[in-house]
Protein backbone atom coordinates (compact mmCIF):
# COMPACT_ATOMS: atom_id res chain seq x y z
CA UNK A 1 0.00 0.00 0.00
CA UNK A 2 1.11 3.41 -0.30
CA UNK A 3 -0.64 6.00 1.89
CA UNK A 4 -0.88 9.74 1.23
CA UNK A 5 1.50 9.35 -1.69
CA UNK A 6 4.66 9.14 0.92
CA UNK A 7 4.84 6.10 3.39
CA UNK A 8 4.98 2.37 1.72
CA UNK A 9 3.60 -0.40 3.44
CA UNK A 10 2.53 -3.94 3.66
CA UNK A 11 -1.08 -3.71 2.89
CA UNK A 12 -1.22 -7.18 5.33
CA UNK A 13 0.46 -5.45 8.24
CA UNK A 14 -2.94 -3.75 9.80
CA UNK A 15 -0.42 -2.93 12.12
CA UNK A 16 2.06 -0.54 10.81
CA UNK A 17 -0.81 0.29 8.15
CA UNK A 18 -2.78 1.18 10.50
CA UNK A 19 -0.21 3.64 12.23
CA UNK A 20 0.68 4.96 8.69
CA UNK A 21 -3.15 5.92 8.16
CA UNK A 22 -2.91 7.44 11.66
CA UNK A 23 -0.07 9.47 11.07
CA UNK A 24 -1.31 10.94 7.18
CA UNK A 25 -5.01 11.86 8.89
CA UNK A 26 -2.67 14.01 11.33
CA UNK A 27 -0.82 16.23 9.23
CA UNK A 28 -3.56 16.21 6.23
CA UNK A 29 -4.44 19.59 5.29
CA UNK A 30 -7.92 19.97 2.37
CA UNK A 31 -6.78 22.77 0.62
CA UNK A 32 -10.25 22.67 -0.87
CA UNK A 33 -13.83 21.35 -0.72
CA UNK A 34 -14.13 19.12 -3.47
CA UNK A 35 -17.73 17.75 -4.85
CA UNK A 36 -18.51 15.46 -8.25
CA UNK A 37 -21.53 14.27 -9.67
CA UNK A 38 -21.84 11.55 -12.46
CA UNK A 39 -24.81 11.95 -15.00
CA UNK A 40 -25.23 9.54 -17.65
CA UNK A 41 -21.17 9.91 -19.37
CA UNK A 42 -20.72 13.22 -17.76
CA UNK A 43 -19.10 14.31 -14.50
CA UNK A 44 -19.34 17.43 -12.99
CA UNK A 45 -16.79 18.88 -10.96
CA UNK A 46 -16.31 21.72 -8.28
CA UNK A 47 -13.80 22.66 -6.46
CA UNK A 48 -14.01 25.45 -3.63
CA UNK A 49 -11.25 28.46 -3.15
CA UNK A 50 -8.27 27.27 -0.89
CA UNK A 51 -4.27 28.03 -0.97
CA UNK A 52 -2.00 26.32 -3.61
CA UNK A 53 -2.33 24.12 -6.44
CA UNK A 54 -3.45 20.31 -7.40
CA UNK A 55 -3.67 18.70 -10.86
CA UNK A 56 -7.72 17.07 -11.20
CA UNK A 57 -7.72 13.76 -11.37
CA UNK A 58 -10.53 11.41 -12.15
CA UNK A 59 -9.96 7.93 -11.06
CA UNK A 60 -11.91 4.91 -12.28
CA UNK A 61 -12.36 1.71 -9.95
CA UNK A 62 -13.87 -1.41 -9.55
CA UNK A 63 -15.37 -1.98 -6.17
CA UNK A 64 -14.60 -5.78 -6.01
CA UNK A 65 -12.96 -8.42 -8.74
CA UNK A 66 -12.54 -12.48 -8.81
CA UNK A 67 -9.99 -13.22 -10.38
CA UNK A 68 -10.05 -17.80 -11.20
CA UNK A 69 -6.43 -19.02 -10.86
CA UNK A 70 -5.81 -21.47 -13.40
CA UNK A 71 -1.97 -22.96 -12.54
CA UNK A 72 0.18 -22.67 -9.59
CA UNK A 73 0.17 -22.77 -6.16
CA UNK A 74 -2.93 -20.99 -6.37
CA UNK A 75 -4.57 -23.03 -9.25
CA UNK A 76 -8.60 -23.65 -8.96
CA UNK A 77 -8.71 -21.32 -6.20
CA UNK A 78 -10.26 -17.27 -7.00
CA UNK A 79 -8.57 -14.04 -5.62
CA UNK A 80 -10.55 -11.58 -4.79
CA UNK A 81 -9.48 -7.59 -5.03
CA UNK A 82 -10.47 -4.85 -3.56
CA UNK A 83 -10.67 -1.22 -5.50
CA UNK A 84 -8.78 -2.09 -8.67
CA UNK A 85 -8.16 0.98 -10.72
CA UNK A 86 -9.31 0.54 -14.09
CA UNK A 87 -8.68 4.12 -15.60
CA UNK A 88 -6.83 7.12 -14.51
CA UNK A 89 -6.97 10.58 -16.21
CA UNK A 90 -5.39 14.24 -15.17
CA UNK A 91 -8.77 16.88 -15.64
CA UNK A 92 -7.30 20.03 -15.30
CA UNK A 93 -5.06 22.01 -12.92
CA UNK A 94 -6.41 23.90 -9.54
CA UNK A 95 -4.81 27.28 -8.90
CA UNK A 96 -6.32 28.21 -5.93
CA UNK A 97 -9.77 29.86 -7.15
CA UNK A 98 -13.17 28.06 -7.18
CA UNK A 99 -13.08 26.19 -10.05
CA UNK A 100 -16.13 24.12 -12.29
CA UNK A 101 -15.51 21.34 -14.58
CA UNK A 102 -17.24 19.07 -16.76
CA UNK A 103 -15.86 15.91 -18.21
CA UNK A 104 -16.32 12.25 -19.80
CA UNK A 105 -16.17 9.20 -17.33
CA UNK A 106 -13.71 7.00 -17.55
CA UNK A 107 -13.72 2.98 -17.25
CA UNK A 108 -14.48 1.83 -13.62
CA UNK A 109 -17.93 0.99 -11.84
CA UNK A 110 -17.14 3.82 -9.22
CA UNK A 111 -15.16 7.21 -9.82
CA UNK A 112 -13.08 9.45 -7.54
CA UNK A 113 -11.75 13.01 -8.00
CA UNK A 114 -8.51 13.41 -6.23
CA UNK A 115 -6.65 16.54 -5.98
CA UNK A 116 -2.93 15.87 -6.35
CA UNK A 117 -0.15 18.40 -5.27
CA UNK A 118 3.06 18.39 -6.82
CA UNK A 119 4.86 16.47 -4.10
CA UNK A 120 2.56 13.75 -4.73
CA UNK A 121 0.05 14.37 -1.46
CA UNK A 122 -3.73 14.25 -1.93
CA UNK A 123 -4.58 17.40 -0.38
CA UNK A 124 -8.55 17.43 -1.33
CA UNK A 125 -10.44 14.64 -3.05
CA UNK A 126 -14.17 13.07 -2.97
CA UNK A 127 -16.06 10.24 -4.48
CA UNK A 128 -18.46 10.73 -7.43
CA UNK A 129 -22.25 10.45 -6.37
CA UNK A 130 -24.45 9.37 -9.23
CA UNK A 131 -27.43 12.29 -10.01
CA UNK A 132 -30.92 10.68 -9.29
CA UNK A 133 -32.92 11.66 -12.21
CA UNK A 134 -36.74 12.56 -11.02
CA UNK A 135 -40.03 12.89 -13.40
CA UNK A 136 -42.48 15.39 -12.41
CA UNK A 137 -46.00 14.52 -13.29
Amino acid sequence: MVIDSKAEVVGSNRTVANSAIDHAKQVAVMAAAVSATRENHSVSVFIGPGSGRARVLLAGYDGRDVTPVQRDENADHALAESNVVRGLATIDEWLGAALALSTNAINGEHLAVPLEADDGAIIGATLVGDVSVMLMH
